[in-house]
């Protein structure tokens, strides 16, 4: 494979436009997450804008990407691997067999950090290949663009390498930052989130607050110390209702707060957008309640805000102390007030 510089302008690959159409782009993210999936929007946005008439399709491995990517009519296609691909090796077969129909125009791989994207990348059929190069990480793809100068966040630094290899703008001008989430909720999703809201707490005037208490490893908070959060919220904003958005399986953390549970990520986020503010760790919820209109308030305390923040409307990342909740709870206050 030729080496990762970014081509000069006058040999950047033409976009090819057939019959009216436009170039058939496949993101390469093979990823489990949901919100490594989420933060694929604002890529898809950029294409949608600037590449009209696009056809994406999206290779991933989170069993809610097509939800995701369901009210992005540029998106054509998901290509779902199972989600524990080794324990089910013929299904991802299949599903890789089945991408291989298709020679796309232009293959996106998008991480700087994956070596299973890079490894289907390089054998995935593509006219031209695209993706980050780092001085470790320099071979697999036809146009390379050096990670370093892209933006920090990892909703925007996709959206720069699509500018730098495609659509060929200089380091500032991709660098400028709209990589803003957005699932694009139907009338109807958001009028299913505020019956569910109704049904679990009915008619009031006092802000809804949402939290979530689950997340993975050290950025989850005790129980006790959620308590404690409500607790200081309560007692600053005494009309504030409070509700849990629970795991897939309704599991509670908080058994004391009413409580929804649903295993489809719409439902969730019209649930969440139907709150005045949703409050969680760091993690692919946060990021779920980020691609709605509505507040959305990230608790870090071991992961960096630069990389994962919130990005959208009055939403934002609050640094959170495991001994000290009620700072946590005087922001949310200020924030509603």
């Amino acid at each position: 494979m030729p080496p990762a510089e970014p081509l000069p302008a006058p040999d950047r690959p033409a976009l090819r436009q057939d019959a009216g159409a436009g170039p058939t782009i496949l993101i390469c993210r093979p990823n489990t997450r949901l919100g490594n999936t989420l933060l694929m929007m604002p890529l898809v946005e950029e294409i949608e804008s600037t590449l009209p008439g696009a056809r994406v399709d999206v290779l991933s491995a989170c069993p809610a990407a097509r939800e995701v990517f369901q009210a992005f009519p540029g998106v054509r296609r998901v290509h779902q691997l199972p989600f524990r691909g080794v324990r089910h090796p013929l299904k991802y077969l299949l599903t890789l067999l089945r991408v291989r129909r298709t020679r796309y125009d232009f293959i996106l791989d998008p991480s700087p950090n994956s070596w299973t994207a890079r490894f289907l990348t390089r054998r995935l059929p593509g006219r031209v290949k695209v993706g980050f190069t780092t001085p470790r990480r320099r071979q697999g793809v036809d146009v390379g663009v050096p990670f370093e100068g892209a933006p920090r966040h990892m909703g925007a630094y996709p959206v720069y390498l699509l500018r730098r290899a495609l659509l060929d703008l200089d380091v500032e001008a991709a660098r400028v930052d709209g990589a803003k989430l957005g699932i694009r909720l139907t009338e109807a999703e958001r009028v299913f989130g505020k019956e569910q809201l109704r049904r679990l707490i009915g008619e009031g005037s006092g802000p809804v607050v949402a939290v979530a208490t689950h997340a993975t490893g050290a950025k989850r908070f005790a129980l006790e110390w959620w308590r404690g959060m409500i607790q200081g919220l309560t007692a600053r904003l005494p009309g504030a209702r409070i509700i849990e958005i629970r795991p897939p399986g309704g599991t509670a953390s908080l058994a004391e707060l009413p409580g929804y549970a649903s295993s489809r990520v719409r439902e969730v986020a019209a649930v969440i957008e139907a709150a005045s503010c949703f409050v969680c760790a760091d993690s692919g919820l946060m990021h779920l309640g980020a691609a709605t209109d509505t507040l959305t308030v990230g608790l870090f305390k071991v992961t960096l805000p630069a990389l994962y923040a919130p990005r959208r409307g009055k939403s934002c990342a609050v640094s959170a102390r495991d001994d000290d909740p009620d700072a946590v709870a005087e922001r949310i206050a200020q924030l509603l007030s």
